[in-house]
């Protein structure tokens, strides 16, 4: 069996479900209702093999966790959890509550579902492939299965609770801050094999420092004899004679052997590193532990050759059993060994230069992948549950390489092969800040958890996998695309040539010290090369989704037949409801800046790239590099690319055109020359020639106009980048309404009249208007929907001088308008292949029709009561539908 779905309430982060709760569609499912109230719970799906929580800064990413733990296990609800926002947080008597948790179940075995059968009475004859587990206030246990459409309820009793805990699966956690020590003492590893063993002297199991400290203290005695015969009479009338430098030797002497200097986490922690060296050496290296014990004997006898000889046997058996360096990709001649050190096994490291290091001289990184690694492979099957994997933040020690090594880990845990150590199927679930260990490959493995405000707590964002990577842009920062990262502000290019080169030319100018409006802030816009001007349209589709955020993006496009398809794409009516995919003021073709910039020759081609911007000797110097260094031409040939030959040739084309026949054409090669190799080696020479002492006059006038064009272009780009932010930081048309609704709340908190409505939602209306060149479409379609129900369910144009009836059922429907444009933006799936097609058609979103969604047709049932005519607003701010029904 495995888990399918974790229901969450009243816990920590996690309030209750508020996009469901004013969901007017919805139709409560039994565990729902607390008093006959609805309090939805939060719902997250999980995947069969692996999920992926991520999320940002107190999201309730690591809340989920523990959230998952307490759900399965029953075990540690505490009172000081419950939701502190939540209405039900009280300090009264008798009212005192503990958070609320379920879990959905499937997958079964045969003997599972015999096993439940036994325990719940009334199964005895039901058919079943999931069942729904709910943990209510901490002691309430109850199971629900969904029977015929309907869910029916069955209670489980204390001694029924514990049975059913049995079948349910094992948490299995990976010590993410646990790393392998740099050494262990052997006789320790003994102890931890034998728990029996009774042979090994104090001295022998302490660390390192712990014996150094000792020996340090008894060195006081060798410099000063004396002391020895003053502490022999320690306990006889002497004893104020002993030395206070003897006594604080003796002091070192037994707070070492007694470990006083450690506190208890650093004792806790220490044993853990000492439990995986003994997973290390004893699990999967199969050392017994009587070898161990004659190393040491050996060691202590002087018997060099024999302990040398064990200690080449324990690295084969390392060698054979470990198999690291198929997982750490890093370094394929990877290689873990061990020495006898003293009274330790000390772990060395050998890498491809076949160099030698302690665990000391390498990175942090290296040690707590080696420990996750040993984790998995020491783990032991369940004999007779499943498993399921909790892991928070693994990314923390980890480079982004090793976080993709990881990955692989994670699915030899959840699909093992059939020669694997582990005997079933392990469910994964773990947190992460980090791109790097988000699997491009599964979409559909990512959560994404949003922190809502004030008492709308942690909710899961349902369309993470439809907009692709979008959602995850505010919650890991830099966020993952198809392609690349893309930020909260993005400049979308053509290709990495482009990319390369104004990060380069960025770095340089402000090197110069040049004006931040002259220059980019790489910190604050990331440079996203789209592999052509051809994929720019889905990029920008893809950066900025269908949600109602979107980020900020501008693009730079050449001046050429690709560049003007590419804007004509953006700019016709193929985005979201045939609106542009982005406006004019966002998309900058060079051309545009072509009387600004300063260009080899008058006639030069019209097609303009942005190499062209560059001068002709840099751009000559930055390719001879590029032949002498990659393709290794020799010098007469590259002798033969000179300025004159080249600028010839630019009246009818570009300057990396020209430069390829030039070469062409005196060279015998038929080699092409790449954009990116000559990219980075504009930015070697322009960074070359501004250090040196002495340059010449073709150089020097190569470099101002260098600066001279690309300060003009991030000027530009410049006030592109804040006008499209600037958009982000203007108040959202939630925001408006939310501060509208407030108002109206506040002078009307019992009642109103039907006319004091009319006024708030016209005024809601105009800001649709006003706004509807700058939101999303679809946003303002739904709330003039919910509008539009407000007004007729509750007759507000009929009578208006009388007071609203069900005044406290209006403002329920007053907090839909503000959600309207959240549920909406998550109701259907727009076809990514559309994007550039004629016009955009919306299909069944499936993500959100999969089996999680199992009460779908229920939720839906009392959709038809939704206005079906859609409406555009007129510049009146008014519905045309509304105009029809509106009394004159």
């Amino acid at each position: 069996m495995y888990l399918k779905t974790v229901f969450i309430r009243f816990y920590k982060s996690f309030n209750d479900d508020f996009l469901r709760k004013n969901d007017e569609r919805v139709k409560p499912k039994p565990w729902e209702q607390v008093d006959e109230t609805f309090y939805p719970y939060i719902e997250v799906p999980i995947e069969e093999k692996i999920t992926t929580i991520v999320g940002a800064n107190e999201s309730g990413k690591s809340h989920l966790l523990s959230a998952l733990e307490k759900a399965i296990t029953g075990k540690e609800i505490e009172r000081s959890d419950f939701c502190r926002y939540s209405p039900f947080f009280t300090v009264k008597q008798n009212e005192l509550k503990y958070p609320d948790f379920g879990t959905e179940w499937t997958g079964f075995t045969d003997d599972q579902k015999t096993k439940l059968r036994r325990i719940i009475a009334g199964l005895e004859n039901v058919s079943f492939d999931r069942i729904f587990v709910f943990r209510e206030n901490s002691n309430k246990t109850t199971v629900y299965l969904r029977e015929q459409g309907e869910y029916k309820t069955y209670k489980v009793d204390k001694d029924q609770a514990l049975k059913l805990q049995e079948i349910l699966p094992e948490i299995l956690k990976i010590e993410s801050d646990v790393a392998l020590p740099s050494n262990i003492p052997i006789k320790k590893l003994v102890e931890l094999g034998d728990q029996g063993y009774s042979q090994g002297r104090k001295f022998e199991i302490l660390d390192q420092n712990q014996r150094n400290k000792i020996v340090d203290a008894l060195d006081i005695f060798n410099k000063n004899p004396g002391l020895i015969k003053e502490v022999q009479n320690i306990l006889g009338p002497n004893v104020e004679k002993v030395d206070g430098q003897g006594l604080e030797a003796l002091k070192t002497i037994v707070s070492a052997l007694d470990e006083v200097n450690y506190s208890e986490a650093e004792k806790e922690k220490r044993e853990k590193q000492f439990a995986l060296a003994y997973k290390l050496i004893c699990k999967i290296a199969q050392v017994d532990t009587n070898a161990l014990i004659d190393l040491t004997e050996a060691i202590k006898n002087g018997m060099q050759g024999y302990a040398n000889g064990i200690i080449e046997k324990i690295n084969r058996q390392l060698a054979i059993n470990l198999n690291f360096p198929n997982y750490w990709v890093q370094d394929r001649n990877f290689c873990l060994k061990v020495i006898a050190r003293d009274y330790d096994l000390v772990f060395t490291i050998t890498d491809r230069t076949g160099t030698e290091y302690s665990f000391d001289e390498r990175s942090q990184g290296l040690r707590y992948f080696l420990s996750y690694f040993i984790q998995y492979r020491s783990h032991e099957s369940h004999s007779e549950k499943s498993e399921i994997l909790l892991m928070d933040e693994p990314d923390a020690y980890l480079s982004s390489q090793a976080q993709q090594d990881l990955l692989k880990i994670f699915d030899l845990f959840s699909s093992p092969d059939a020669n694997s150590h582990l005997k079933h199927p392990i469910q994964v679930i773990y947190v992460t800040h980090s791109p790097f260990l988000i699997d491009k490959n599964h979409g559909e493995r990512i959560r994404v958890l949003q922190k809502g405000n004030e008492d709308e707590g942690t909710r899961v964002v349902k369309d993470a996998a439809r907009n692709h990577y979008e959602p995850l842009r505010s919650s890991i920062g830099p966020y993952v695309g198809e392609t690349t990262f893309i930020g909260n502000c993005n400049l979308m290019v053509e290709g990495l040539s482009d990319q390369i080169l104004i990060a380069g030319a960025t770095t340089y100018l402000r090197s110069r010290d040049i004006s931040n409006l002259e220059t980019l802030d790489l910190n604050q816009i990331t440079i996203v090369p789209s592999g052509s001007a051809s994929h720019i349209p889905y990029q920008v589709y893809l950066a900025r989704g269908r949600d109602v955020e979107q980020p900020a993006v501008i693009v730079l496009l050449d001046s050429d037949s690709s560049g003007d398809d590419a804007k004509k794409h953006l700019l016709g009516k193929r985005g979201q409801h045939r609106k542009p995919l982005l406006k004019e003021e966002f998309i900058l073709q060079l051309g545009d800046l072509r009387d600004k910039f300063v260009l080899e020759a008058e006639n030069i081609s019209m097609r303009l790239e942005i190499e062209d911007i560059i001068p002709l000797p840099i751009c000559i110097a930055a390719t001879k590099h590029y032949l002498r260094e990659f393709l290794q031409i020799n010098e007469l040939e590259i002798d033969r690319l000179s300025e004159d030959v080249v600028r010839d040739k630019l009246a009818s084309t570009t300057i990396l055109d020209a430069l390829q026949e030039s070469f062409t054409q005196s060279s015998q090669n038929d080699l092409k020359i790449n954009k990116v190799g000559c990219a980075r080696n504009v930015i070697k020479v322009v960074n070359e020639w501004a250090q040196a002492k002495e340059v010449s006059e073709t150089q020097s006038n190569a470099l101002t106009t260098f600066e001279k064009n690309f300060r003009y272009l991030f000027k530009k780009l410049n006030e592109m980048q804040r006008y499209a932010q600037q958009k982000l930081t203007d108040e959202k048309l939630t925001q408006k309404i939310e501060r509208l609704k407030k108002d109206f709340n506040a002078r009307y908190p019992i009642s109103a009249k039907r006319e004091d409505a009319v006024i708030l939602l016209d005024e809601i209306e105009r800001i649709l208007y006003i706004n509807k060149e700058n939101e999303s479409s679809k946003e303002i379609e739904a709330i003039g929907i919910v509008i539009q129900n407000l007004r007729r369910h509750f007759k507000l144009d009929i009578e208006m001088n009388k007071s609203i009836d069900d005044y406290s059922g209006f403002q329920s429907g007053l907090e839909r308008i503000k959600y309207a444009g959240l549920l909406a933006s998550q109701d259907k799936e727009i076809s990514h292949d559309s994007v550039l097609n004629e016009g955009l058609e919306e299909i069944p979103n499936k993500s959100q029709a999969d089996d999680t969604s199992i009460n779908k047709k229920d939720d839906t049932n009392e959709n038809e009561s939704l206005v079906k005519d859609r409406s555009s607003l007129d510049k009146s701010g008014k519905t045309n539908s509304q105009k029809k029904t509106r009394p004159r």
